[in-house]
């Protein structure tokens, strides 16, 4: 190797790092890989239905994309994203969501993540404190170790985040001289609890914002996918004090690969994030296929996504309820990916992984899910990349892999 040994190279990076990029270890989106998932019965990543991605009617999209934008739907774009998909997403979120919006309140990004990252690098130095909800999504968890900031988490409950525990939180940060950055709340089929958090909470989260003087990042992934019960309104449109982002994506709704999701949030926020995004513009060519294809078919996808993932989130239900173990209790999320599995106590879930692992199943053990690694006796099980029919025969070799680790530990099964 030109310039020395492979060793030598290593260690001359190790002194060329930056702090961030001295962390050590593999983040959980760095292990994400769709195709070797479809190998096993998959439970462990919130990966769209592979069979229900929209290829034909996004292939006629792009065909008009090209045909109405020949000059600029291959070109670079705006850095707060193209104008003639921030508006018809302005209009879906006005519809929908009942945000009421202007272009200099949004900013594309490429996915969810993307827009998390630039929050993260506006507001986040090392040993900031964010708060967020106990048990996370594992990426978030990631995306904040990296920055090195400090998260303090505010357990959950079945109505979603526990706004005495999340005032007591802030009082004791005031109490050190400590303002946390941003509060963090997934509203709607948390990731990975699957709970939603009730009207009357998401009001207090942002009262306690602004008596405290902190923000809101309000992460809504899941919005369009609910199979029961009424919609509610956005953390966002609750505001009264301009405290809150709301984060979104097309990810989960129109397809992934098209990594598109946006932020909405005040004017100023705004535009100090758009000088941090310096990629020459979001998914340009995406962008104006979304922008072509929104308006004629996202409200039947949509629906097609609710059959489908709905019939899928219902047979697990069934199945857990055959198959678990006594002692094992599981939420009933009304809408988007998953569904989180408590187990008894002398079950470690990640130590169980490799078991499961041999006999065609993969879940993501609940630890990582959590800022402090706890946990250990959860498991997300996410219903909606593998069949029905794996769905039905993944629980069911789940609940002998489980009743297996309980015999082994001496504990009726």
């Amino acid at each position: 190797m030109a310039g020395g040994t492979a060793t030598d190279v290593t260690e001359q990076l190790r002194e060329l790092l930056s702090v961030r990029g001295k962390g050590d270890g593999e983040t959980a989106a760095a292990a994400v890989d769709p195709r070797s998932s479809a190998e096993c019965i998959s439970f462990i990543y919130g990966f769209p239905d592979r069979a229900s991605l929209p290829n034909a009617s996004v292939a006629e999209a792009t065909q008009r994309a090209l045909a109405q934008n020949p000059e600029w739907a291959l070109q670079y774009g705006k850095t707060t994203g193209v104008p003639e998909f921030a508006d018809t997403l302005l209009a879906k979120l006005r519809r929908d969501q009942h945000i009421v919006a202007g272009p200099e309140n949004l900013i594309v990004t490429a996915g969810g993540s993307q827009a998390l990252q630039l929050v993260l690098d506006l507001l986040i130095d090392p040993g900031d404190v964010i708060i967020c909800e106990s048990p996370t999504w594992m990426g978030f968890i990631d995306a904040v170790k990296t920055v090195r900031g400090r998260l303090v988490d505010v357990p959950l409950d079945a109505d979603g985040l526990d706004v005495d525990a999340l005032e007591a939180r802030l009082r004791e940060l005031a109490a050190a001289g400590t303002r946390p950055k941003f509060i963090y709340v997934i509203s709607n089929f948390q990731n990975p609890s699957g709970i939603s958090t009730t009207v009357e909470r998401r009001k207090r989260i942002t009262e306690l914002a602004a008596e405290y003087g902190t923000l809101v990042l309000e992460d809504d992934a899941y919005h369009d996918l609910r199979y029961e019960g009424e919609h509610l309104p956005p953390i966002y449109t609750l505001d009264e004090h301009g405290h809150t982002m709301y984060l979104g994506t097309m990810s989960k709704i129109m397809g992934a690969g098209m990594r598109l999701g946006w932020l909405v949030a005040n004017e100023e926020i705004i535009r100090r994030l758009a000088r941090l995004k310096t990629d020459g513009g979001t998914s340009i060519f995406g962008s104006y296929v979304a922008a072509e294809w929104i308006p004629g078919q996202l409200d039947d996808h949509i629906a097609k996504l609710k059959e489908i993932y709905g019939r899928r989130r219902d047979l697990m239900l069934d199945a857990l309820a055959e198959h678990m173990p006594e002692g094992a209790t599981w939420t009933r999320p009304e809408g988007g990916f998953f569904v989180w599995l408590t187990l008894p106590e002398q079950i470690d879930a990640a130590k169980m992984r490799p078991q499961a692992r041999e006999r065609g199943i993969e879940y993501l053990p609940g630890g990582t899910c959590y800022a402090d690694g706890s946990g250990k006796n959860t498991i997300r099980l996410s219903f909606s990349f593998a069949t029905d029919d794996q769905i039905v025969e993944g629980i069911r070799i789940l609940g002998e892999v489980i009743r297996g680790e309980l015999l082994e530990a001496g504990t009726p099964a």
